[in-house]
């Protein structure tokens, strides 16, 4: 969990220590910090719902928030710097599609942070989590389906190429062209 989460795991243990405390000597406190402890218990899990939401993640591992901070640390993915974040916050603000447009105002708009369109497409291009949607432009989202074949040949098609170019056809002619 994030640092946020130990935060507040450390105050519910405290508060649950002072609770257990309190219970035969004052039951009307005891009570009030039972009930926070409960509060406490739903801001923990809540705080890590919106940690899974707003942080970018590599695909292949989907969302490791909720293992052990020890795991984590032991973990080889690549870590993602914190305009990363942003931008994957922002796309998803959007409903996991955003222009270009609307990430600059959005970053703007929900983190306070000002980027040159230049940077962000640079910043968007690199991003493994982030795809292009197929047909239009400067459009981006966080759902690969969405963002289609991306302009990609098929490379295993090898009847869309030249003749030249095939394997095969390659082969035969230097096999006719070496005179021994």
């Amino acid at each position: 969990m994030s640092e946020h989460t130990d935060s507040v795991k450390e105050a519910l243990r405290l508060i649950r220590k002072s609770a257990d405390a309190l219970k035969e000597r004052q039951p009307d406190i005891a009570t009030e910090r039972s009930f926070l402890v409960g509060r406490l218990e739903n801001a923990i899990e809540y705080i890590g719902s919106l940690e899974s939401l707003t942080s970018a993640l590599p695909p292949e591992l989907g969302n490791i928030n909720d293992l052990p901070q020890e795991l984590r640390d032991e973990l080889l993915v690549g870590k993602t710097d914190e305009i990363e974040d942003q931008i994957v916050t922002v796309i998803n603000a959007y409903g996991g599609e955003a222009s270009l447009d609307q990430i600059l105002v959005g970053l703007f708009r929900k983190f306070e942070v000002v980027q040159k369109r230049k940077f962000l497409m640079n910043k968007l291009y690199r991003m493994p989590m982030i795809w292009s949607v197929e047909g239009r432009k400067g459009v981006y989202t966080t759902h690969e389906a969405m963002a289609g074949s991306l302009g990609v040949k098929d490379r295993s098609d090898n009847d869309k190429q030249p003749s030249i170019f095939k394997k095969d056809k390659i082969e035969d002619d230097f096999d006719q062209d070496i005179p021994f």
